[in-house]
């Protein structure tokens, strides 16, 4: 018999006169939540993580980049609310396209760099401006963060159903006790011969 600080553990896969149905399906359903924690979760973590890498590599696909310089002085101190890179800021700058017509638009350059500068600047395949895409290491971490999210969320799901299984059949058992208890009340201190 195995005991764990004086209470015997695995009491629901054993033969017992006193175990009920809803024990074994407790027993079933904990069994059940404890695989699927095991082999669902780290696998939809990996598959997801590839998913949310490679989402984020194919943002550079059709995109290309140029030379563009700024055609306004950029502000030396960024907006903490602009949404870039610490030190980057959004200003105007001008680019020739390869068929040598010349457009402008807002774009992130590094804080206070002066009018003229030269900077560098993502279009797509029509010419517009587009936001850099990630790197390498940025698509590994996008993916990492992306499957680490998926795999928390199969983990509460799993988890989630598992409780409330248990809070139905502790509903049930309950019932039964009421039942079991009402029918001891009735019988009590009548004797039959």
């Amino acid at each position: 018999m195995l005991k764990h600080g004086g209470r015997v553990m695995l009491w629901r896969w054993r033969r017992n006169p006193l175990k009920r149905r809803s024990d074994v399906a407790e027993a079933w359903i904990g069994g059940a939540a404890a695989t699927l924690l095991l082999l669902m979760v780290p696998a939809v973590g990996v598959v997801m993580a590839g998913v949310g890498e490679r989402s984020a590599r194919d943002q550079a696909q059709g995109l290309h980049r140029t030379a563009a310089r700024l055609v306004e002085d950029a502000p030396a101190t960024p907006s903490r609310f602009s949404g870039l890179a610490d030190d980057h800021v959004r200003t105007t700058v001008r680019w020739t396209t390869p068929d040598g017509s010349p457009k402008t638009g807002e774009a992130p350059v590094a804080a206070g760099s002066k009018a003229g500068s030269s900077t560098t600047v993502w279009l797509d395949d029509t010419d517009r401006l587009r936001p850099a895409p990630p790197t390498p290491a940025e698509a590994r971490s996008q993916g990492a963060a992306l499957g680490a999210a998926a795999g928390a969320g199969v983990g509460v799901l799993v988890v989630g159903g598992w409780w409330v299984a248990r809070v139905r059949l502790d509903v049930r058992r309950m019932a039964w006790w009421e039942c079991a208890w009402a029918e001891f009340n009735a019988n009590r201190g009548h004797r039959h011969a």
